[in-house]
């Protein structure tokens, strides 16, 4: 037998490290969901006000693109530490701050971070994992998100609490910073070797920028099938968020759902996004990644369907939103999976901009969705949610492939 690998070489270390961080990550991107008043009050501006901050946060995350391509020049891990310590510091910042325009302004800056690290870990991962084993662990990675929303937010609601606002902000800063050390322990891959000794070797001149810019949305020959998996992540985010940024105001409008109901609905939402993610952790790599990213896709736009006719009590319209959301989640991830393997030899670039692309819509939905509430109600949400899920199903039976890139670029990765 031979030697054992060292701890850090192992899958698993990785695997725990980036659910770990990815947790503190994604609190810091959830906060304000449940505690935008509590925040709003604590800083010293209105809800609206704040409100405006954290779209701004939002459309920062479209530079993510600029992060995957660094990450494909210098290398994930060190993008990765980069990320993790510009949202942390930009988490005590806040938290420090005795000023709504420190405030503000370190709440911005922290998109950049957190909008720049999921992807790079995941294009990180994709470099450690074969592609029959991918959804299995970007599934497991994913779990984060939910274990977010239950444990993060409920540690950040205690802090509040006991303490005050800015506890939570200088609590996940402080984490964040040593996420940010610790990853220093992950060995670098092969990958990111070669990206090494090219950014050495290239000296940047403006016939290579020019060639950089020319280059940064192309995908090779495979270019249809990569575009098109990227598209299905802005729309599947359109179709969700148009309920999500409403169904607050739907649930307690229509059925005087206060903040208590809320929060137990919520954590019965994160509770549906953890079993979705074990779940494509489990099958999708057993019935191929697009195979499952149908099958969520396909759920999801039926579930929308469904939706106005649970619209009769509380707890039937609860299990309307559960229903599309949770196979939105399992698309989600399998796409993310699917996603890795559409172009190699970028990962970063082509994640990131997924990231931006699934912003896109979120940013869209965000505006729209009140909207189409007031004017046409549940009934219309539906229909215009399920419009997009339709168009993200056609995309990905007639242009999406399993492995657009991975056949002539097998072998040549670790």
């Amino acid at each position: 037998m031979g030697e054992k690998r060292p701890l850090n070489q192992r899958i698993i270390y990785l695997l725990v490290l980036g659910i770990s961080a990815k947790l503190l990550n994604d609190t810091t991107i959830q906060i304000f969901n449940p505690f935008l008043t509590m925040i709003a009050e604590g800083v010293g501006v209105s809800v609206v006000t704040l409100g405006g901050i954290v779209a701004l946060r939002s459309l920062v995350g479209f530079a993510s693109p600029l992060m995957g391509v660094l990450a494909d020049r210098i290398g994930y891990k060190r993008v990765m530490q980069g990320n993790l310590a510009i949202t942390g510091l930009s988490m005590i910042a806040a938290g420090l701050s005795r000023s709504t325009f420190v405030f503000a302004l370190s709440v911005i800056v922290s998109g950049i971070g957190s909008s720049g690290y999921t992807p790079t870990l995941h294009a990180y991962l994709s470099t450690k994992l074969s592609y029959k084993k991918r959804a299995l662990g970007i599934g497991i990675v994913e779990y984060s998100w939910a274990l977010a929303g239950i444990a993060g937010l409920f540690t950040a609601g205690y802090l509040i609490k006991e303490y005050s606002w800015r506890a939570p902000f200088l609590f996940f800063g402080i984490l964040l910073l040593m996420a940010a050390v610790f990853y220093q322990t992950l060995p670098v891959s092969k990958v990111e070797e070669r990206a090494g000794e090219s950014s050495e070797k290239g000296a940047l001149s403006l016939k290579s920028i020019q060639r950089k810019m020319y280059d940064f949305f192309t995908f090779g020959v495979h270019s249809g099938s990569a575009w098109g998996t990227i598209v299905v992540q802005g729309l599947n985010f359109f179709a969700i968020m148009q309920i999500m940024i409403i169904h607050g105001g739907w649930l307690s409008g229509q059925y005087g759902a206060d903040s208590l109901v809320m929060g137990r609905i919520a954590l019965l939402f994160g509770a549906g996004d953890l079993t979705a993610a074990v779940l494509v952790s489990l099958f999708a790599d057993r019935i191929g990644k697009r195979r499952s990213v149908m099958i969520g896709v396909a759920g999801m736009s039926a579930g929308f369907l469904l939706m106005p006719f649970f619209n009769i009590s509380l707890n039937y319209a609860v299990a309307g939103i559960l229903l599309p959301r949770f196979f939105f989640e399992f698309a989600t991830i399998s796409n993310l999976a699917l996603l890795t393997e559409q172009f190699p030899s970028q990962r970063g670039k082509i994640m990131s901009i997924g990231t931006a692309v699934g912003l896109a819509g979120i940013t869209a939905a965000t505006a729209l969705g009140p909207v189409d509430y007031i004017k046409w109600g549940v009934p219309g949400l539906a229909v215009i949610s399920f419009i997009p899920g339709l168009i993200s199903f056609s995309v990905l039976f007639f242009v999406v492939h399993e492995k657009a890139a991975s056949e002539f670029l097998e072998g040549k990765e670790e």
